[in-house]
């Protein structure tokens, strides 16, 4: 789901592409990605935003080491 917001409870390996080349990068417990393209189900890689920076993420890993942060609507 794209949007949706996760608050990291391990470290988990974002690949980013720096200069042109690919690189690993780890997050840090509590730090949060937002989902930005691809369905979260089977083993594939999603498109996230992390840091100000466009990065892919397994799918599998944010569902088991990272919690959905859900959205409240405030109101007026």
């Amino acid at each position: 789901m794209t949007s949706q917001r996760f608050r990291i409870k391990t470290p988990l390996i974002v690949l980013l592409a720096i200069d042109g080349l690919y690189t690993t990068r780890f997050t840090s417990i509590g730090e949060v990605v937002t989902v930005t393209k691809g369905p979260l189900d089977g083993t594939r890689m999603v498109e996230v935003l992390w840091q100000g920076k466009t990065g892919l993420m397994f799918t599998m890993e944010l569902r088991e080491h990272a919690e959905l942060i859900s959205e409240v609507a405030s109101g007026g």
